[in-house]
């Protein structure tokens, strides 16, 4: 059996610089859109079924679209525009895979890997973390922003497999965990204070994590260990530079 997958290709970058106003996915990484390394790297997974893309109104069609089933507009919040996959996809029902459009390494090892994981351990969603160790060994000099648990210093990724109807079901509690996705002590506040105090000592758990998370949703939450490049994505000038210097070092040692 096969997954949909929802490639999230709306939102801008913030700020000021080159990038600012350019919509994320759209931003050109090795030549190309990085929506389009998105797609390929899903179109490549033996375990996708369809893949739909969310952008934005008045985006120009073109190459990027190549290899995806169907492309949507949309430009609303995260919970919004993964509505309008919802309704592109068909009858909500069943395990979804939601990607953000600005991961130019993902790979399709990397989603393949994720959801073996995934299936090891059943679930009404699942999110993907990243130690800092493996960050580190793998792409050395990335910024990222890091909590600090029990077993280290983890990042979250940039994907996520849920069941539709859960998601239907939990639309505002995911927006808010969207919202506070880069600020662990946000969302550390959003578990309870309890949860905040063994946070800020570094002596909550994955599993306490986990445990929170699927009480506040009313379903069963997992925490998947997943492949660095899910985690490396482009909100800034430093970030594109850091991915194109990736990409020139592994075009000159092919």
């Amino acid at each position: 059996m096969t997954i949909d997958a929802l490639v999230m290709a709306g939102g801008k970058v913030k700020g000021e610089g080159p990038l600012a106003g350019l919509v994320k996915g759209m931003i050109q990484v090795g030549g190309e859109p990085m929506v389009s390394r998105v797609i390929a790297a899903l179109a490549s997974s033996p375990s996708i079924g369809r893949i739909a893309v969310v952008v934005p109104p008045g985006t120009q069609g073109g190459g990027w679209s190549k290899g995806a089933d169907m492309v949507l507009y949309s430009d609303g919040s995260i919970t919004e525009n993964i509505y309008a996959g919802l309704e592109g996809l068909g009858p909500a029902g069943g395990l979804l895979l939601i990607v953000s459009a600005d991961l130019p390494l993902l790979s399709a090892d990397a989603v393949e890997e994720f959801l073996r994981a995934c299936k090891e351990r059943p679930a009404d969603f699942h999110y993907p973390i990243t130690s800092k160790e493996e960050m580190d060994k793998k792409f050395f000099g990335t910024a990222r922003t890091y909590g600090r648990l029990k077993e280290g210093l983890f990042t979250g990724g940039n994907i996520g497999l849920i069941d539709s109807k859960v998601f239907i079901e939990n639309r505002e509690i995911f927006e808010r965990l969207y919202s506070l996705r880069k600020s662990p002590l946000k969302l550390a506040n959003l578990l309870g204070p309890l949860f905040i105090i063994k946070f800020l000592s570094g002596r909550a758990s994955i599993a306490e994590a986990e445990k929170r998370f699927s009480s506040i949703l009313k379903a069963r939450g997992a925490a998947i260990w997943a492949a660095p490049e899910i985690s490396i994505d482009v909100d800034k000038e430093a970030d594109l530079e850091f991915v194109e210097k990736i990409l020139g070092e592994r075009k000159g040692a092919a």
